[in-house]
């Protein structure tokens, strides 16, 4: 016999159980959900932005004036608190200066904010909703920062408004892109009311857009009176320009008042004055170039009391939209009562914003009033959309068919 050759198995390492140190912490490594940091940065780009606008404006408009007495030992630090207390301003907030409370607020910096917090956040292409958090949040936080360099008493009601504006902002760049979640519970919403809300926001975009073009032609027509008052408060080229910059702030604001105008409340310019169709009557005003523009207490304009209709028109295209979209007309009726509430809210909302106080005494009331408006609004496009999306609709000419046959053939039993 052969040697017989042995192969040992492979030798097999012993099991060991390891039990984790109790003593020693465990490590979580925890990462913030995606595309946040990148939404934090574009609420801080559009807060700084718009911020930069302003504040640029008020150290410029110090350096072309820094060589007048009355601003003695002003830096261009206290011009930055200044234009930082006017970017609170845009946002609801208060400014106080020297004891006079200015709360009337300028909507171009309010739109200047609300397109830059819109454009920087569209840019990231949010899919959820944690980087429209982050960037809200972020804008709030400098917001305070803000705050706290202004050093003003109303500059802090600005922060308030800073996470409101922003978030009106980032709804903005989220359209098209809302995540599915969200979606499915808009989906829910019933018919009429989703095509209510869309009728509305254009009946409020019609008005807006009516303002605009009545302060152009407002302008345009008192375009000489303008530049008198322009060439006797700035003689100077910079000081020229800060504040032709200054008074394009308020445009957004006169056109409020413009809507106020041909929706039939009006305006008022301090107390005791009104600017209405029904009426004109003026007072001395704050030697401001663009308010040379206002019609005169015997001019036409305060006898075109059927403008009104404008709004009624504006109405009747928001009647167009709701019948395109909605054909049953127990559901037209609902979409055109929604329609005409929500337009009257966007644009109380907005004349209310346009509304407050620029100095003491007199000057403590200016704009026009959000009710009044606001229930102007709602009758007007109320009625225009109840022709067009109601009167014309095919059930209400079948019923009124079959109530006109009923009377004719009554009248033919009664004639028999």
């Amino acid at each position: 016999m052969g040697e017989m050759s042995t192969t040992l198995p492979p030798r097999i390492p012993p099991r060991v159980v390891e039990h984790d140190d109790p003593r020693e912490p465990r490590r979580v490594h925890w990462r913030p959900p995606a595309q946040t940091l990148r939404g934090a940065l574009a609420g801080a780009e559009a807060a700084i932005g718009s911020w930069l606008v302003v504040a640029v404006v008020a150290i410029a408009g110090y350096v072309a004036t820094a060589a007048a007495p009355e601003l003695g030992a002003a830096t261009w630090v206290d011009a930055a608190r200044v234009g930082s207390a006017i970017w609170l301003l845009g946002h609801g907030g208060a400014l106080e200066l020297t004891g006079v409370s200015i709360t009337l607020v300028p909507l171009g910096v309010s739109l200047v904010a609300l397109v830059g917090m819109a454009t920087s956040l569209r840019r990231v292409r949010p899919a959820t909703w944690w980087p429209v958090g982050a960037a809200v949040l972020c804008y709030t936080v400098l917001a305070a920062g803000f705050a706290a360099l202004a050093a003003t008493p109303g500059s802090w009601r600005g922060v308030l408004g800073a996470p409101v504006l922003a978030a009106l902002g980032a709804l903005i760049a989220m359209r098209g892109r809302v995540p599915a979640g969200t979606r499915t519970a808009l989906d829910r919403v019933p018919m009429p009311v989703r095509v209510g809300l869309g009728a509305g926001a254009v009946g409020a975009a019609l008005l807006l857009a009516l303002g605009l073009a009545t302060v152009i032609a407002a302008v345009a027509a008192g375009f000489p009176r303008v530049m008198e008052l322009h060439a006797a408060l700035v003689p100077h080229g910079v000081s020229s320009v800060i504040m032709v910059l200054a008074q394009l702030m308020l445009l957004p604001t006169l056109v409020l008042w413009a809507v106020g105008f041909l929706t039939g409340p009006g305006f008022a310019v301090g107390e005791g004055t009104s600017f209405s169709p029904g009426g004109i009557d003026a007072g001395p005003l704050p030697v401001v170039p663009v308010l040379g523009a206002l019609p005169e207490p015997d001019s036409l304009v305060g006898s075109l009391g059927f403008i009104v209709v404008l709004g009624v028109l504006v109405g009747a295209v928001v009647g167009l939209w709701v019948r395109r979209r909605a054909a049953p007309l127990a559901q037209t009726a609902i979409a055109v009562a929604v329609s005409a509430l929500t337009a009257a809210l966007a644009i109380a909302a907005l004349v209310t914003l346009s509304s407050g106080s620029v100095g003491p005494g007199r000057m403590a009331e200016v704009g026009p009033d959000a009710m009044a408006v606001g229930v102007a609004v709602v009758w007007q496009i109320a009625l225009g959309a109840a022709v067009t999306a109601l009167a014309v609709h095919p059930e209400t000419r079948a019923v009124l068919g079959r109530v006109g046959g009923a009377v004719g053939s009554w009248w033919a039993g009664v004639r028999s």
